[in-house]
């Protein structure tokens, strides 16, 4: 029977979108892979209390780390480098698949890598320490090596082609799906309990995200300052999401913005929200805004349509790719458009079926089948 070693540095780390993107995969990827057997190698320094129990034929060995690991760089450092390769060679791996952006130098067995995203090469400012750049570097050397590259979108898939230089046919498109269930929320009581914990408007506008420079929080904020000026009766606007730390100059603080603009009795700051919340908050919302400058998949405005409510994004990357025409696209950074864009969604929604149905067609099952026959092609060709 083959054996498929799968590097698990972000399992039980669902706070990640490489943990979502492990865990989702994994439940359908053993179903795929029927005839292997998955080992699925964790770290230790989570401690197992911190970890959920694999899929039932999923082995979970906890490897050790070297004693030279003695900081966390170093700690992920030799987890991608050394361990994860070495229990390859120790298990006679048929295959090491690793399912985020840190594939191995060397390895005795046929490597599969997945790369969410080119972030870190296109964006420089998201790697502007020695540090990072020196990573960034080691990763595209080593992903360059491997024997198949998955990702996420075709627009990552152009970028990792374009900018990593290999060819073509060794980069396969798997999408992915939800990192966790969403769908309407249908239960009165579970709405209004949520309305009434974060003190929600009857009607209200909605961004979940992050406040890192490309998720274009300001612009977002200027173009609705600019829609209530044509429209002074819009629904307010509601931003969720982890703010940043008050000392940290990088990441956009929306407060003070929020402020300038004299939004303040009209646009809602919630902060960190749970999973658990967040199908209620899309569904109550009458529409949810993305204007981010990229992305590798667009998970929040897949949760949105999932749940019924139309998303505008931008014109860039993978987000016209994921919402596939169903909700308004905008040019990037066109605070106008993006304005004029949310007055003529709120006047003329999509059906939310339409929605439903797009979300609908990313599922962790047909990604699994796709990761597979990548997987089983590398072996059998390598």
């Amino acid at each position: 029977m083959p054996k498929l070693v799968i590097n698990g540095w972000f399992w039980g780390r669902t706070d990640t979108g490489s943990g979502q993107y492990l865990h989702g995969l994994i439940w359908e990827l053993y179903k795929a892979l029927d005839d292997w057997q998955i080992i699925l190698l964790t770290p230790p320094i989570y401690g197992d209390y911190r970890l959920p129990a694999p899929p039932p034929t999923v082995q979970k060995i906890r490897a050790p780390l070297p004693f030279w690991a003695l900081n966390a760089q170093l700690v992920k450092l030799a987890w991608e480098q050394q361990v994860a390769p070495h229990w390859a060679q120790l298990l006679h791996a048929d295959a090491l698949f690793v399912p985020y952006w840190a594939s191995p130098i060397t390895s005795p067995a046929p490597v599969a890598v997945t790369i969410h995203d080119m972030i870190p090469v296109l964006l420089a400012d998201y790697a502007s320490g020695a540090l990072a750049r020196a990573y960034t570097w080691l990763v595209s050397k080593s992903a360059r090596k491997a024997d198949a590259i998955l990702t996420v979108s075709q627009s990552a898939a152009d970028d990792i082609i374009r900018l990593q230089k290999v060819p073509p046919e060794r980069v396969h498109v798997t999408y992915e799906s939800l990192g966790a269930p969403h769908a309407p929320v249908t239960d009165e009581e579970e709405l209004a309990r949520i309305r009434d914990h974060y003190r929600l408007p009857d009607r209200y506008l909605f961004y979940l995200g992050g406040f890192d420079p490309r998720k274009n929080v300001p612009l977002l904020l200027e173009a609705y300052a600019r829609a209530r000026q044509l429209a002074p009766d819009l629904p307010p606007l509601v931003l969720a999401g982890r703010l940043p730390d008050p000392d940290d100059d990088w990441f956009t603080d929306p407060l003070p913005i929020i402020q300038r603009l004299g939004l303040s009795d009209h646009v809602r700051v919630l902060g960190f929200v749970p999973d658990a919340h967040k199908p209620a908050l899309y569904t109550l919302a009458d529409l949810f805004l993305f204007p981010s400058r990229y992305e590798g998949f667009g998970m929040p405005p897949l949760e949105a349509m999932a749940c019924g409510t139309p998303a505008i994004v931008a014109d860039n990357s993978s987000l016209p790719e994921i919402t596939g025409g169903v909700t308004p696209i905008v040019p990037t950074d066109d605070e106008d458009a993006l304005a004029r864009a949310i007055l003529a969604t709120l006047a003329n929604p999509p059906a939310p079926d339409a929605l439903i149905a797009r979300a609908n067609a990313f599922t962790w099952q047909e990604t699994a089948t796709r990761t597979a026959e990548v997987i089983r092609a590398m072996v059998r060709n390598r």
